[in-house]
């Protein structure tokens, strides 16, 4: 049995590497829930994998600013017998929230 949490963060290294081990289905997810194909045109909009990853992390970093330097950042994991591990993070709450619906109603 799985379950799931959503843990807010301050810790940019966290967050980058719960980023680092997002999936397709994840960074899909946080795509849409920055705007991203609203925001760019289609053009500007980087077509190789590492660049996109690299503007999903701006986009997301942005999104999280609080004031300053500061980012919060929210992290889904998922908890199983093999133990836990990151699957989403977001700048904001919603976005996780619905990630786990998302993934929990598969």
């Amino acid at each position: 049995m799985n379950r799931f949490a959503v843990i807010k963060t301050y810790d940019t290294f966290l967050a980058r590497e719960a980023f680092a081990d997002m999936d397709s289905l994840a960074l899909g997810h946080l795509a849409k829930s920055l705007t991203i194909e609203e925001q760019y045109d289609p053009a500007d909009i980087p077509r190789s994998t590492d660049d996109y990853r690299e503007l999903l992390w701006d986009e997301l970093t942005e999104s999280a600013r609080e004031d300053g330097q500061r980012c919060s950042f929210f992290v889904v994991t998922r908890a199983s017998y093999q133990g836990e591990s990151p699957l989403y993070v977001s700048g904001d709450w919603p976005s996780a929230e619905e990630y786990v619906e998302q993934i929990a109603s598969q």
